[in-house]
């Protein structure tokens, strides 16, 4: 294998990097990643038990006596107790004490026990929206106790396995995190929100198992308990509750929160790397191989690829023992692309990278620019590819996202009121009409509303108010669960307070919910990061969301949410939906065909129940939550039109618009290349409008937006970057023989330094220095140079300074044009008084060689011919000369050459004379001579100063010019 080219080593690290990040954006391998952090708890080992956390199990031991579970509420009491008399610092109880419990007795002695210890927390997986518990059966009782209440509930990760702690529940600390901060007090800075890594220290069976009848018993040690924090909990197998942890397939719940306290008292050891940290492990795994093969060969490169993967391995393995997780997946998939690609890069292909690029480049540029702009725009596109897809792993565009989706309500217009659902409000006019009603309203009033829909005709009643609580008046009461249970069935009522069970309070739950037939149901909706609502939830805690429920009575068939969160379609903005007032419906005082057959959802839309929401169709205004729930029901009796765009499309779209206007400008002007891109980014948003309305896909805008943009930004500027390389390349060939005044005139008309020519009229001189040669073979080199250099100096400024075109120097010989590139309409005059200049120039030369010591002087021959001249750059791509070619320009060599042997220094053609724009009184005429080359004589001009004329022959030594 061979060493691949620089820009074929950039092309394989580009690709590998962008691979590695569209991995980490669209968390493909998800599990594969979880099964690395799996494997280095594995390497690391046995951690050991924690000083400060002791287990007390309720075993197969605690159970042997015969009694069922739950034990006794007096068995906990009696152990409470005993922790405390030993000095526990903490007791956290994973043993739920929800409700009085069947003795009241038993409950009592428990309550006690708990008031008299100093502090104690008690886990339940009850815990309501606004994060009460119903520990101990109410309040009071719990509040009494002087326990902390605690969540005992874990997340799961995508393959069941528990990694993380919730700090919080519904406001509530998590068991863990509620005994450390009893424990630290006021040193305990947790997050107040979030999740964070539990730090396991070991397999099941880490921590010692102390038996929960042994401490009944009093037969620990008190030492085993004092300082430190007991979780109490059952780990019998028969009782299940095990869940599957990094570290072992099955661990008993109490033990994992034993790790958890663990790990929140050691401020939580194990953090996820940063994102930027990530990100370079891509960079790094990408670049590694293709860089080590440029320096070293394919093979190396490879194998020091390989070898950096295994140090990368053992890092992560490393900073996982220093607390920090780093990705695993991306960077290994980097690694294994740029391990794919750098021998293809390093083998024979057809065409090198590098002339890849060249090819790749403007056909109307020469080799190297094309190679600098198309290696360039490549670059740049693909780096804005991967920056995006960097951006869209972190959903840092997730505000602006979401905007766009409110675009695309907005540019879809209102789609007119449902036909199958509508609303009865209690609006504003139901509280201003007398008598004035004072919220919450008499349930008698709902049941009247409930009666009255159900004689109209209405199919399924929607009830958006909650009844979780008994009312003022119990005869209002029954007679609201009287009119429920009259629709046998065809009422979903509404709770936002879900227990971990999945059970509500409506009604009180239970049977008195059941008798009344009707289907309770999780009516919150979960707000973006803008906090407007978008989407709703499939369900809570295993209870349907009130939208899918109130779907499927209407259907009678088992509507299913695609996803958790699913998008409403919302029909327009606020109003939209037909809305009848709850007082009419109260008074019997509606269109019965306004509700018959359809979906009635009932609930508050008056300022002062504060129930309003931004959405994607509410603008700048607020959408009332019974209005939401229309739109939700409406979505989900139509199955859920709406659902997000796969994640290959929204690739796919970034890399597209990212890479459209640089691989545009490959080709074509800047213009145009820009016009091709912005035309992408139109597609782009008319085609996300098109995929919105007609098939229902919410694809990504901001992202390819984004690089789109960036995308247009670079190759305007990668075009200006490059124009300014190439005026500077042509100023810098142009400099050499054109007066700086008149570079910038050349280059303002010109396309860049290309090969070829224009045709157009100008005069051309040729000088040569008599003797010179001769001169030079008795000096030393220093001194010729010197000369020669001295010369030629006072020439070309004479040249430049009448706006000539120095074309080239051949030894001490000057070939010069004058109207070219740049026209002159009086190139002959300039011509003629350069010569001039060159003549009187040579007086102080040769006083120079005098004073020097070397010479007596010089003269020297010049010849002007003016006419038609081909005038451009000629060569090759790597090397470009400007010159002027034509009969006119043999003429005048021919003419310079004539003067050798003559007394005259300068021989002019009758066309130059005729060229003259302004008056010259001092030319002569020689006469008329033959030139090599002309069949015509060709007339001869010479200044006044010359002697007399000598035979006009060419001398037969002269080359042809």
């Amino acid at each position: 294998m061979t060493r691949p080219g620089r820009f074929a080593l950039i092309a394989v690290a580009i690709v590998a990097a962008m691979v590695g990040f569209a991995f980490n954006s669209t968390h493909w391998l998800q599990r594969g990643e979880h099964a690395t952090v799996d494997a280095r708890f594995s390497i690391r080992g046995d951690q050991g038990p924690a000083d400060q956390v002791v287990l007390v199990a309720i075993d197969d031991k605690t159970l042997a006596a015969g009694e069922g579970y739950p034990l006794d509420r007096r068995r906990h009491a009696r152990v409470i107790r005993r922790l405390a008399k030993a000095g526990a610092s903490v007791i956290a109880y994973d043993v739920p004490f929800d409700g009085a419990g069947d003795d009241e007795e038993s409950n009592a002695s428990l309550i006690e026990a708990v008031h008299d210890a100093p502090r104690t927390v008690l886990g339940t997986r009850e815990v309501s929206d606004d994060g009460s518990t119903v520990l101990f059966g109410d309040g009071e009782a719990l509040a009494y106790s002087g326990a902390t209440p605690a969540a005992t509930g874990l997340p799961r990760d995508g393959d069941g396995r528990v990694r993380r702690l919730d700090i919080k529940v519904n406001q509530v600390d998590s068991l863990a995190i509620a005994a450390a901060r009893l424990k630290l007090g006021r040193a305990a800075h947790f997050p107040e929100a979030g999740d964070e890594l539990i730090d396991f220290r070991g397999p099941a069976g880490t921590f010692a198992h102390v038996s929960f009848a042994d401490v009944e018993a009093g037969t620990v040690p008190a030492s085993t308990f004092r300082g430190k924090i007991v979780v109490v909990g059952p780990t019998a197998a028969r009782l299940g509750g095990t869940v599957a942890t990094p570290t072992a397939d099955r661990m008993a719940e109490p033990e994992l929160h034993a790790s958890a306290v663990a790990t929140a008292l050691e401020d939580f050891p194990l953090r996820t790397a940063p994102w930027w940290v990530d990100a370079l492990s891509i960079l790094l795994m990408a670049g590694l191989t293709p860089f080590a093969a440029r320096r070293w060969g394919a093979l190396r490169g490879v194998s020091a690829g390989v070898v950096g993967l295994v140090l990368y391995v053992v890092a992560a393995q490393l900073l996982f023992g220093a607390g920090v997780v780093v990705a695993m997946v991306p960077p290994l998939v980097a690694a294994l692309v740029a391990f794919a690609l750098t021998p293809v890069a390093a083998s024979r292909v057809p065409v090198a990278v590098g002339d890849l690029m060249e090819r790749l480049g403007p056909p109307q540029a020469n080799a190297r620019t094309r190679r600098i702009l198309a290696t360039t725009l490549m670059g740049s596109g693909a780096f804005i590819v991967a920056t995006v897809l960097l951006l869209q792993s972190t959903d840092a565009l997730e505000r602006f996202e979401l905007s766009t989706v409110n675009k695309r309500f907005d540019a879809r217009g209102s789609a007119g009121p449902p036909d199958d659902v509508v609303l009865v409000a209690i609006d504003e006019y139901t509280f201003t009409l007398p008598p004035k009603p004072q919220w919450p309203f008499d349930r008698a009033d709902h049941a009247k509303v409930i009666r009255n829909l159900l004689a109209a005709g209405a199919d399924v009643i929607a009830y958006d108010v909650q009844f979780t609580e008994a009312g003022p008046d119990p005869e209002s009461d029954q007679d609201l669960a009287n009119a429920v249970e009259e629709a046998n069935g065809r009422i979903v009522l509404a709770s936002t307070e879900v227990r971990s069970n999945g059970e509500t309070e409506i009604f009180g739950g239970g049977e008195s919910l059941a008798s009344t037939k009707a289907v309770p149901a999780f009516s919150a909706f979960p707000q973006d990061a803008d906090s407007k609502v978008r989407r709703l939830e499939r369900d809570k805690n295993g209870l349907v969301h009130f939208d899918i429920a109130a779907a499927r009575l209407a259907s009678g068939r088992d509507v299913r949410a695609p996803d958790y969160y699913n998008w409403i379609d919302f029909p327009g903005p606020p109003g939209t939906v037909r809305t009848l007032s709850f007082v009419d419906v109260k008074n019997n005082r509606f269109d019965q065909a306004d509700v018959r057959g359809k979906v009635v959802v009932v609930g508050g839309t008056a300022n002062v129940l504060q129930d309003y929401h931004g959405t994607s169709s509410s603008g700048g205004a607020l959408m009332a939550g019974p209005e939401i729930h229309v739109a939700g029901i409406q979505t989900a009796l139509e199955g859920f039109p709406l659902r997000d765009g796969p994640g290959w499309l929204n690739l796919l779209s970034v890399f597209v618009l990212g890479l459209l206007a640089p691989v545009a400008g490959l080709r074509l002007k800047v213009v145009p290349a820009l016009l091709t891109g912005a035309v992408g980014i139109a597609v782009l948003l008319v085609g996300a409008q098109v995929l919105f309305e007609r098939e229902g896909v919410i694809s990504h805008v901001s992202y390819p937006l984004i690089a789109g943009l960036a995308g247009l930004l670079v190759t305007g500027v990668v075009h200006g970057l490059t124009t300014a390389f190439e005026r500077e390349q042509a100023r810098d060939a142009f400099a050499r023989f054109v007066p700086e005044a008149v570079v910038d005139q050349v280059l303002a008309d010109a396309e860049g330094v290309r090969l070829g020519g224009v045709r157009g009229e100008a005069t051309v001189m040729f000088s040569d220095l008599r003797g010179f040669t001769s001169f030079s073979e008795t000096l030393e080199p220093e001194r010729v140079i010197e000369s020669l250099n001295r010369y030629l100096t006072e020439m070309s400024e004479a040249i430049l300074d009448h706006g000539g075109t120095l074309v080239a120097y051949m030894g001490d010989g000057i070939m010069a044009v004058f109207g070219a590139p740049l026209k002159q309409s009086d190139h002959a005059d300039r011509a003629l008084e350069a010569a001039r200049d060159m003549l009187g120039r040579m007086d102080g030369f040769n006083g120079w060689l005098r004073e020097q010591g070397l010479h007596d002087g010089f003269k020297m021959g010049i010849g002007l011919n003016s006419g038609p001249v081909m005038s451009g750059n000629v060569g090759s791509e790597r090397r470009l000369e400007y010159t002027a070619l034509g009969d006119t320009t043999n003429t005048a060599a021919r003419l310079e050459g004539m003067t050798k042997g003559t007394p005259h220094q300068l021989y002019i053609s009758d066309t130059t004379r005729q060229a003259l724009t302004r008056p010259v009184d001092d030319l002569v005429e020689v006469g008329e001579a033959e030139v090599r080359g002309r069949k015509a004589k060709v007339k001869l001009w010479s200044l006044r100063d010359g002697d007399a004329p000598a035979p006009l022959t060419e001398p037969s030594h002269r080359v042809e010019a």
